[in-house]
């Protein structure tokens, strides 16, 4: 059995960020409802125990995240500390954790499994060149995914492998899919920008964090 201890030093240290990001800021994850109960279920539960103030609230938070990419680390957090969130979040939260503590390849991107497949999100951290927009396929240790949602850090060979056999219900991927990962927008943080991040959100600091070189 591999346990947290036995797995190598750069999955450990990508996994404390996989960690923070989901369990940093308490919140509601509709998806995740979706799944556990019949979604009908889902949203009389999820919208049932919010108010109108809530709803507008996680709109507002959904629309600045689109509309406002330059603070779009803001308006994440804030969702989330307003108890909302999904792999979205999580992911690109996992980003900024990743950033203000010095690692700068790390991305964030949709999981893209066939045709209309395109909708669970997840951070990476790789040394290849990354655009927008554009599908990647990596190979065994190309890449190390950290998926804050599932609670899943894995090099991005097996982890291809892992979100097919033990998530693919979950994720409604198809057993013969060949999963890639489509990036998104990642925006580019100045040092002045992650001093200024660091020191209005100093819980996101990792101790001792040693950056990850594939």
């Amino acid at each position: 059995m591999i346990n947290f201890r036995s797995r190598n030093e750069h999955i450990r240290m990508a996994d404390i960020i996989t960690r923070k990001a989901h369990s940093q800021y308490p919140h509601i994850s509709v998806s995740r409802n979706h799944y556990l109960i019949n979604k009908s279920e889902a949203n009389r539960f999820f919208w049932g125990n919010m108010d109108m103030r809530d709803s507008l609230k996680l709109a507002s938070h959904r629309m600045n995240i689109e509309m406002d990419e330059k603070n779009s680390y803001k308006h994440i957090i804030n969702c989330l500390q307003n108890k909302l969130g999904n792999c979205s979040e999580e992911s690109k939260l996992a980003e900024l954790i990743a950033k203000i503590n010095g690692q700068k390849n790390i991305y964030v991107g949709k999981i893209f499994a066939g045709k209309g497949f395109e909708k669970h999100e997840v951070a990476f951290i790789t040394n290849k060149k990354i655009e927008p927009n554009k599908k990647y396929s990596f190979k065994s240790k190309e890449a190390l995914v950290i998926d804050p949602w599932l609670g899943v850090t894995e090099y991005a060979g097996n982890y291809f492998k892992l979100i097919k056999t033990k998530f693919g219900d979950l994720l409604g991927i198809r057993g013969n899919s060949k999963p890639k990962i489509k990036a998104d927008f990642s925006g580019k943080l100045s040092t002045k920008k992650i001093n200024e991040l660091k020191n209005k959100y100093p819980e996101l600091i990792v101790k001792n964090y040693k950056k990850i070189i594939l």
